[in-house]
């Protein structure tokens, strides 16, 4: 049955492309147009806080041997750990876009073979802009396997700028494993999983029927009848119900296709506990000192990013949306 989802998820803009990531393949792969969209060295650094990640990382990288990327005075570096289950020979890094035929310059270069449970290290510029000018916050990855009749795996919608160790994985073996990512920011405790939007994208998200199985009704509960008569209270804006007349208005009204980036909109200038009260919980929250603005959080939904600032008395107030 994952067969038949992960094949109908591959006409999704969203979805992983490679259905099936890791089995063999049939045929002999179409060659990929090799445009260069690799972030590229910003020279601009005035104003720039960079270098944050390198002095706020984590993990201890002084062990590692394979290194990708020109490491420079201002590059930031991310910990790549391979924990597919097969040695990578390739990988490619890009803002995330709907063009599955651009990936850029691969950067491993033939210079070493990443073993599964073994990792790399990264050095990039997390300052790259894009069309309209602005700070990318999300990127895609691609990876090779080093045995050629495995297909290649992709994690989408990742917040590399923010993250300082991000871990491949596999879920499951074979034909049905679905490829996702766990990492490490520089102000988490613990680790965040891309698993659940993984299969949310693909349509193997079951959490709809887990609902439905805790709303079944407690047989031991004591019926609160159905009142027929015709209500008496006085209709107010906040009790609609009151007049039989009056069109009920849903208590979240993005709840059956999630929140929106218009609904979120709606709160800037307002506290972030009032958005989450009306639009839920993010998927994820990291935060970052900045010189000039001080505290400032971000917290991903499935489509939006909800920017806040937070002062110094702890008070986080919504300040962007997009």
């Amino acid at each position: 049955m994952k067969k038949r989802y992960l094949i109908l998820a591959a006409i999704m803009i969203t979805a992983i492309t490679a259905v099936g990531c890791g089995k063999k393949k049939t045929e002999e792969p179409k060659q990929e147009a090799q445009a260069t969209v690799t972030p590229a060295e910003n020279t601009d650094t005035a104003g720039n806080d960079e270098g944050t990640l390198v002095d706020m990382q984590k993990s201890d990288d002084s062990d590692i041997k394979n290194v990708i990327g020109d490491k420079t005075t201002t590059a930031s570096k991310l910990i790549i750990v391979n924990e597919t289950g097969s040695d990578i020979a390739g990988i490619y890094v890009r803002p995330t876009t709907d063009d599955d035929d651009d990936w850029g310059d691969e950067l491993i270069k033939g210079l070493f073979t990443l073993k599964d449970d073994d990792k790399a290290l990264y050095y990039y510029d997390k300052n790259v802009k894009d069309a309209s000018g602005k700070t990318v916050t999300s990127f895609d990855i691609r990876i090779v396997y080093a045995d050629d009749s495995l297909t290649d795996c992709y994690f989408r919608k990742l917040p590399l700028t923010t993250i300082t160790q991000i871990t491949l994985k596999m879920d499951g073996s074979g034909d049905d494993a679905i490829p996702y990512a766990t990492y490490l920011t520089a102000s988490s405790k613990k680790e965040t999983s891309t698993l659940n939007e993984v299969k949310k994208r693909l349509g193997l998200d079951d959490s709809s029927s887990d609902e439905e199985d805790d709303e079944t009704p407690d047989p031991t509960a004591t019926p609160v009848p159905n009142s027929t008569a015709a209500p008496t209270a006085t209709p107010t804006p906040n009790n609609p119900a009151a007049d039989p007349t009056a069109t009920p208005v849903p208590d979240n009204p993005g709840s059956n296709d999630g929140p929106t980036a218009d609904q979120a909109k709606s709160y800037i200038g307002q506290p972030l506990s009032s958005l989450i009260a009306a639009l839920g919980e993010a998927n994820g929250s990291d935060y970052e000192n900045e010189p000039e603005t001080g505290e400032t959080g971000y917290h991903y939904y499935d489509t939006f990013t909800v920017s806040t600032t937070v002062d110094e008395s702890g008070n986080e107030v919504v300040a962007g949306v997009w």
